[in-house]
């Protein structure tokens, strides 16, 4: 029984210790089409989201990730996207500087909105670190 209240005390001392490194990938698809994101070059693996389905505003989610970070995330000049709609491979490059990213971020949501015909809206919003 004490090793268990002693568990549970670590496990609540340590219940915010991540908190303050989060970062939210957030994805919104506006096309008519369902696409599949097959990766986001420059970021880590697991951000690519897969199957986005269309949506008709950003009030409605298509897809959302989101981690807790230890570390910084780095972010090279060129982000690359590919992805496939309507069986065809498509890819875009979007500069960092152009779409207002940082080269490192600590917390804070990036959003990601595909606007159809080969465009994609990236938007980041950090917060105090």
């Amino acid at each position: 029984m004490r090793n268990v209240l002693v568990i549970a005390f670590v496990a609540f001392l340590c219940a915010g210790c991540t908190e303050g490194k989060r970062i939210d990938f957030i994805y919104f698809n506006l096309s008519k089409s369902e696409i599949v994101v097959d990766s986001i070059a420059g970021l880590p693996q697991w951000v690519a989201p897969g199957v986005l389905v269309p949506v008709h505003a950003e009030d409605r989610l298509s897809e959302a990730r989101a981690t807790a970070f230890d570390e910084t995330i780095q972010v090279p000049s060129t982000l690359r996207i590919t992805w496939q709609e309507g069986g065809v491979t498509r890819r875009a490059d979007l500069k960092r500087d152009e779409v207002g990213i940082r080269a490192k971020i600590k917390k804070g949501t990036i959003r990601f909105t595909y606007l159809g015909s080969d465009r994609w809206r990236v938007k980041a919003t950090e917060e105090s670190q």
